[in-house]
């Protein structure tokens, strides 16, 4: 079990994402944006963060990139979990810091697995 940060202006997407990842009984926090994100990630040890792109004060490139240039918890994987499939986003996430880079819709097996290779079982 993982304890995951989950981070998207949609409710419907959150508790979606949520629902998945209990499935597989990890810990799931949500967050509405980039700036509660931050604000998770300095009180909370997290073992995965999966973000979306495009979110209100503070957007998902945004987050990668003041949690790479972190002290504290800079390592975390990420997981950018969108709904943009052009490769100028995807080359912008992964120059960012992302680990990962996945298109909404998403198959939650395929969540599933992408989230398996980052966290301990």
């Amino acid at each position: 079990m993982a304890k995951i940060l989950a981070v998207d202006d949609s409710k419907t997407i959150q508790k979606f994402v949520s629902f998945v990842l209990k499935m597989k009984k990890h810990d799931v926090v949500l967050a509405n944006d980039g700036i509660e994100a931050l604000e998770n990630i300095r009180n909370y040890n997290f073992d995965l963060v999966i973000t979306d792109l495009n979110m209100p004060r503070m957007n998902g490139i945004e987050l990668i990139k003041e949690i790479r240039s972190g002290s504290v918890n800079s390592d975390i994987p990420i997981i950018l979990l969108t709904t943009e499939s052009e490769d100028i986003d995807k080359d912008m996430g992964f120059k960012a810091g992302a680990n990962s880079y996945m298109v909404k819709p998403f198959d939650p097996p395929v969540l599933l697995a992408e989230v398996e290779k980052y966290v301990q079982k």
